[in-house]
């Protein structure tokens, strides 16, 4: 039987490789394989983390993007998608010229996709048009950020429509550009279509709902309506309220401390003070707050009550101070300028003894402290209390002598 012979022996130009035919390089596929996967590890890496050392790796990304766009000739989104991060990056640590310098490459780059029918490139177009409104935000750069913003809200509401969430971030920045330009009525239209989307899809008690309350209430209180103002401040402490856990009470004490100055402004005293009891009396054992809270909140209290003018509630509130000072040897100045105070109120009420008792803690804590100045103050004020003490005896004496 015979053996055929081989088709290269038949067909040898069937083995010659044509000239014009593209040769497959198994090795530069692998390499390109490799570098689309680090790119892919750099997005995972960094994704909701911000930093120098983000940066860092952004800047790895943009350089293996170069490669595979301008090197081995790849989709340009590569590059487009690199420098859009790497300007966020700059941007979330605050390097506002380098972000807008690589987020304007990325726009430059993806402006040349625009009649392209790829929306994923259309979505990432009005990104970095939002990105670059933030960045010229910060460089007080307000008629240019307020232009882009502008033009990326009628672009976002076109492909997605008028109620869409992502319209949100954008009426927020326009509204922080029309803060800055004092526009204060544009600015709280802005929040108040923010509020409407919050409302629509997360309900009117959301965090997100409440957050906005609170930036109404700030606009309002710069454009000098303190009514306003407080009523959206109390309406943000209401639905906070009914949506708090135990990681974000502290919310409410700043609120309250922010709704006790505003009342204050009203003179509105009472409701100045009754805000912060309130709020301690409610949630105070709920969660552990450090001592600079609790020193600051109870400051805050005792400033109300110097509005009010009860000496009786500001001696307490003076007191409860002190006993939040003395559980640590922090702010020990502190303590002993509460100390003075609680002596003046002491010796307001006439209660000399009390009063002398807190100077004297006051100068043994200025001495300890090596604020000899304050000590001096101190020691020569008492010098002074007995001084008129002393001389009130003589008189009341002579007063009675001459009576008998």
């Amino acid at each position: 039987m015979e053996v055929p012979e081989s088709q290269y022996e038949e067909n040898p130009e069937m083995n010659k490789v044509q000239e014009n035919e593209p040769q497959i390089d198994f090795l530069e596929v692998s390499v390109i394989s490799e570098i689309i996967q680090i790119v892919e590890q750099i997005d995972s890496k960094c994704k909701g983390q911000i930093g120098e050392e983000i940066v860092n790796e952004r800047i790895k990304q943009l350089a293996y993007s170069k490669i595979l766009c301008n090197v081995y000739g790849k989709d340009i989104t590569y590059l487009i998608k690199a420098y859009t991060n790497l300007g966020i990056a700059y941007l979330d640590i605050e390097y506002y010229e380098q972000a807008q310098e690589h987020l304007l490459n990325a726009f430059k780059l993806n402006e040349n996709l625009s009649s392209d029918d790829n929306l994923s490139m259309k979505e990432y177009q009005i990104k970095i048009l939002i990105n670059l409104s933030k960045c010229y935000l910060e460089s007080k750069k307000y008629d240019t950020a307020q232009q882009i913003s502008e033009r990326s809200l009628l672009m976002n509401k076109t492909l997605f429509g008028e109620d869409h969430v992502s319209n949100a971030d954008i009426y927020y920045i326009l509204a922080k550009i029309h803060t800055k330009l004092q526009n204060y009525n544009v600015a709280i239209e802005n929040y108040g279509n923010m509020f409407k989307i919050y409302e629509k899809i997360y309900g009117y008690d959301s965090e997100k709902s409440a957050k906005i309350s609170m930036e109404m209430g700030q606009i309002y209180e710069l454009a000098d309506n303190i009514q306003e103002s407080i009523e959206y401040y109390e309406n943000s402490y209401k639905i906070w309220e009914k949506i708090i856990n135990d990681n974000n009470y502290e919310i409410l004490f700043q609120i309250s401390m922010k709704l006790s100055e505003l009342h204050a402004s009203n003179k509105n005293y009472e409701a100045s003070y009754e805000i912060l009891v309130k709020t301690e009396k409610e949630y105070g054992d709920k969660i552990k707050r450090s001592l600079k809270d609790r020193v600051v909140y109870q400051r805050c209290r005792i400033k109300a009550c110097e509005l009010s003018k009860d000496i009786a509630i500001l001696l307490q509130e003076n007191l409860k101070l002190e006993d939040i000072l003395n559980e640590s040897n922090e702010n020990q100045k502190t303590l002993a300028k509460t100390c003075v105070r609680i002596g003046s109120i002491y010796l307001e009420n006439k209660e000399k003894e009390k009063a002398l008792d807190y100077f004297k803690k006051a100068e043994n804590i200025f001495i300890v402290n090596g604020d000899n100045k304050c000590a001096s103050e101190i020691h020569q004020k008492m010098i002074e209390i007995q001084k008129k003490d002393d001389l009130d005896q003589e008189e009341s004496v002579d007063l009675n002598k001459k009576e008998s």
